[in-house]
């Protein structure tokens, strides 16, 4: 004869309240003990406490007594754990565990078995979800070999999830009957179950469409989310965010781009390590602290390769409960445009000193024009007092023209053989007044053996009387001046030199342009157009020759080295007298 099929019932409760869960165990248990069968519990030690307080409650109002086997508490947790390995109940350790309390309380078979046990529940309030239903069916299959009832429970409050569904599915098919909570009420009056079905099925139905709202708004929120991530990321202007302490927190891609920063390279790094300008950031940072907004604040970023960009930051900052959280920052490219400006700027303080020289230029202008004047009104007035004398009257004539001819610009060379000796006689002549008016000491040093030039005497006797005046006018009073003469193979070198106020390394090189003048040549009234160094560098150009200036700094003194080429014919005499200086 087959066996018998042994008896099995599987319930599950579901709960809201812990007095609910209470009061139905304590039903369940209390039943089959006063009806002569086993009760085992298994659950936590406030649960069994207030149990226990019941049953005996019970038994005492009822004048029972019960077997010492005929009721087994366990502890919950404690058993749990003897039945786990690696996080999942194990086959062969439940068997042994349980199947050994039930046989216990069964006696043998001779007596039913009301079982209730909490373990699921802790799994499940664990976040062990899959391991809670294996349990269940790990007591299904104990029942194909014992005989009991048993009742596990579980609170609602562990399936409020979306996602909680498939799992609260799963449970209650590994049960043969599934208890609802107690909000809502059984009753015998078929209509109000309809009802109230009715109702759950209304719930039900508008949780789903909830459901399906939410997963919509969520996916929805979920795009527009990558659609700004991918927005702020890909933006063409550079973006970052600054925490507190002045960490960078992110940066888009523009932003690495334009400094040329791998994100860790950049990300991570205190915001100060990038500016050119400490206190800059410093500004920037204090006054984003004091919640201010900054627009088209200028900085200057030091790039990966050293090189800096000019860049505008627009930046606010978000701050929750009086703290600041993080900065928001624009960075804009702004270094071609700076440079332009610069390249204008520069521009304009050229145009402005050209201006400066005109001005200079026209307020000199009637100083200046007294030179040749007055050399065409003493001429004048020398006819008028020796008009008798036909030489003093023919001198005066050739002044006239010549210093007519000068005024108008025109210059033209009548080359010849000139003696240096009586070139620099000439030269000397011309500025004599204003060396002996500043009391300077002139020395002249020349080759012994006569030395002879092709050129035009009278512009080369002008190109010394301008160097000469020059070295007057630049040195205070009581100087030293000294004109030294030298061949130099083919050449004849011309060197003059002063003790004054020097040059500067960017006067040297501008010095022969014209107009050009010490900064305070006005200021000491040491007046001049500032054309005679060019006049200068005109004739000894004309002549094949060159020129250049050199000093060692200013308040060292000065010397115009000139180049001239030598004439190996003979020598002549010098031709009339030369211009004054101009």
């Amino acid at each position: 004869m087959e066996p018998a099929t042994p008896l099995h019932d599987h319930f599950v409760q579901f709960y809201e309240k812990d007095s609910f869960l209470l009061d139905e165990v304590s039903g369940f248990i209390g039943t089959g003990l006063a009806a002569g069968q086993a009760g085992i519990v298994i659950a936590t030690p406030p649960l069994r406490n207030d149990l226990e307080q019941r049953l005996r409650a019970r038994r005492a109002s009822a004048g029972l007594s019960f077997d010492p086997d005929q009721y087994i508490a366990l502890d919950a947790a404690e058993t749990l754990a003897k039945l786990m390995v690696d996080g999942w109940p194990d086959e062969r350790l439940f068997a042994d565990v349980i199947g050994d309390v039930v046989r216990r309380a069964a006696q043998g078979g001779s007596r039913r078995v009301h079982a209730f046990g909490e373990m699921v529940a802790l799994l499940w309030a664990a976040g062990q979800h899959e391991a809670a239903i294996r349990l269940e069916e790990m007591w299904n299959d104990l029942a194909r070999t014992h005989s009991f009832s048993l009742l596990c429970a579980y609170p609602m409050e562990g399936f409020r999830q979306e996602e909680h569904g498939r799992s609260f599915l799963h449970i209650c098919k590994a049960h043969s009957q599934v208890r609802p909570a107690e909000s809502f009420v059984e009753t015998a009056a078929p209509e109000e179950l309809r009802r109230q079905v009715a109702l759950l099925q209304q719930k039900a139905a508008a949780l789903e469409t909830e459901a399906a709202r939410r997963r919509q708004s969520e996916e929805a929120l979920r795009r527009r989310e990558r659609e700004l991530a991918d927005f702020l990321e890909n933006a063409v202007e550079g973006l970052h965010q600054v925490g507190a302490d002045g960490t960078i927190l992110w940066a888009n891609k523009a932003e690495l781009d334009l400094l040329g920063y791998e994100p860790e390279q950049y990300i991570g790094h205190h915001i100060t390590e990038f500016h050119v300008d400490p206190e800059v950031v410093a500004g920037i940072l204090d006054r984003l602290q004091r919640g201010e907004t900054l627009y088209d604040q200028p900085a200057r970023l030091r790039c990966r390769d050293g090189s800096v960009k000019h860049v505008l930051v627009h930046s606010n900052a978000l701050v929750e409960n009086g703290e600041l959280v993080h900065t928001r920052c624009f960075t804009r490219d702004v270094t071609d445009r700076v440079r332009l400006e610069m390249e204008v700027q520069g521009k304009l303080e050229e145009l402005a000193e050209a201006d400066r020289r005109k001005t200079d230029f026209l307020a000199m202008l009637g100083h200046e024009l007294r030179n040749p004047l007055a050399a065409i009104v003493t001429a004048v007035e020398l006819m008028r007092l020796r008009g008798d004398d036909p030489a003093h009257v023919a001198r005066s004539r050739e002044i006239v023209a010549r210093q007519s001819a000068i005024t108008r610009g025109k210059i033209e060379l009548r080359t010849g053989t000139v003696r240096l000796d009586a070139l620099v006689d000439r030269a000397v002549e011309l500025v004599r007044p204003l060396i002996d008016a500043r009391g300077h000491r002139l020395t002249v040093d020349l080759p012994a053996e006569p030395v002879s030039l092709s050129g035009d005497a009278a512009r080369l006797a002008q190109v010394l009387a301008n160097l000469l005046h020059n070295a007057a006018k630049y040195t205070d009073d009581r100087g030293n001046i000294s004109l030294v003469a030298r061949a130099d193979g083919t050449d004849l070198l011309l060197r003059v030199r002063d003790d004054g106020m020097g040059l500067t390394a960017e006067l040297r090189e501008r010095v022969f342009e014209p107009f050009v003048q010490a900064p305070d040549s006005l200021g000491q009234a040491r007046g001049g157009l500032g054309i005679g160094l060019t006049l200068v560098r005109t004739l000894v150009d004309l002549h094949g020759g060159s020129v250049e200036a050199l000093s060692d700094g200013p308040g060292r003194g000065s010397e115009f080295v000139v180049r001239l080429p030598l004439c190996p014919a003979a020598v002549t005499a010098l031709p009339a007298p030369v211009p004054a200086v101009a």
